[in-house]
């Protein structure tokens, strides 16, 4: 089975739920005035969803779903859209999703503040929600991934990101809103504190093996179903785990060493794609992306034994073997 037909049969529960934030994003910027809101709308299609699942998840956990939920999810997704938005801009990326990315369609100035529109937007139905713990992790959260896209953007040129470096980065843009996501839900649900961490705990662990394997994929995946090019971490100099991994066998490639300072043709590019991909590098990241998943599994025990807790153990499956 297809991988999108895998996780619309996985989330199948919870279909009504995620149509339900669906709607209140549509919603919410079909009141945007123009030009605006035909530049916003469509950047809310596709994505997986996953970061609204893991809100209806935690928070079914422990409450009945109710509109709360449906903002914090909605809320979630946004901030994930805003950041996009700056990233294919920070990354010069042409492509998201198979579609345009919106800096080669506006001016810079015009997408950094779309972006900002949404990260202002999103806080906003977080306030309302009128709960300050909720406002404090977002606000945290926000910090967090502006500061990891910032380290990362500040790699000196020709000098490359070790293991701990790459971790780093790993937890600050991706895995802290999964942790964030399913945190704010137990805490709207109104779960123990103990609960409350382990969520969190759940979250990260996951959202460290979903960035794994995106960057497998980033390899070894379809260029029509990745909507970009094969290696474009490559292509922009960063260095992810399946890079690292093979040089921590083959120091001295010629191709991967020619792409990573910045002096390379496409034959260079298309040889050092091939090299990771021939190597133990993939294999040695997917047990990684494993390893991490199987402790968001481990984390699970702690919680409510109910459909909800199955359903992210499940999801944590999924994450891993997508596109295998």
């Amino acid at each position: 089975m297809k991988p999108e037909l895998q996780l619309i049969s996985l989330l199948e529960p919870i279909r009504s739920e995620i149509e339900q934030v669906e709607h209140l994003l549509y919603e919410t910027l079909a009141r945007v005035e123009e030009p605006l809101q035909s530049m916003l709308c469509p950047l809310t299609d596709g994505g997986k969803r996953c970061r609204p699942a893991l809100v209806i998840l935690g928070g079914r956990m422990f409450a009945p779903f109710g509109s709360p939920f449906r903002i914090l999810a909605a809320a979630v997704e946004m901030l994930h859209t805003a950041t996009l938005i700056h990233d294919d801009l920070v990354d010069k990326a042409d492509l998201r999703r198979g579609q345009k990315t919106l800096h080669t369609i506006w001016p810079v100035g015009a997408t950094v503040l779309a972006g900002d529109y949404l990260l202002a937007r999103s806080v906003s139905m977080i306030a309302g929600l009128e709960d300050c713990r909720l406002v404090k992790i977002f606000a945290e959260t926000l910090c967090t991934l502006c500061a990891g896209e910032i380290r990362e953007m500040c790699v000196t040129e020709g000098k490359h990101r070790s293991r701990e470096e790459y971790y780093l980065s790993v937890e600050a843009k991706t895995a802290s809103l999964f942790a964030a996501a399913m945190e704010m839900a137990g805490i709207l649900a109104g779960a123990e504190e103990g609960h409350v961490a382990t969520l969190g705990r759940y979250g990260r662990e996951l959202g460290m093996a979903f960035q794994i394997v995106d960057d497998v994929l980033d390899f070894t995946g379809d260029e029509e179903k990745l909507g970009k090019p094969a290696g474009s971490d490559l292509r922009q100099g960063l260095v992810t785990l399946p890079t690292l991994c093979y040089l921590e066998q083959a120091t001295d490639d010629v191709a991967v060493n020619a792409v990573l300072s910045g002096q390379w043709d496409e034959e260079h590019m298309r040889a050092a794609i091939e090299a990771v991909c021939s190597s133990g590098a993939i294999e040695a990241s997917l047990a990684e992306a494993r390893a991490h998943a199987m402790r968001a599994q481990e984390a699970l025990a702690g919680l409510p034994d109910n459909a909800s807790r199955g359903m992210l153990y499940s999801l944590a499956e999924f994450v891993v073997e997508r596109g295998y």
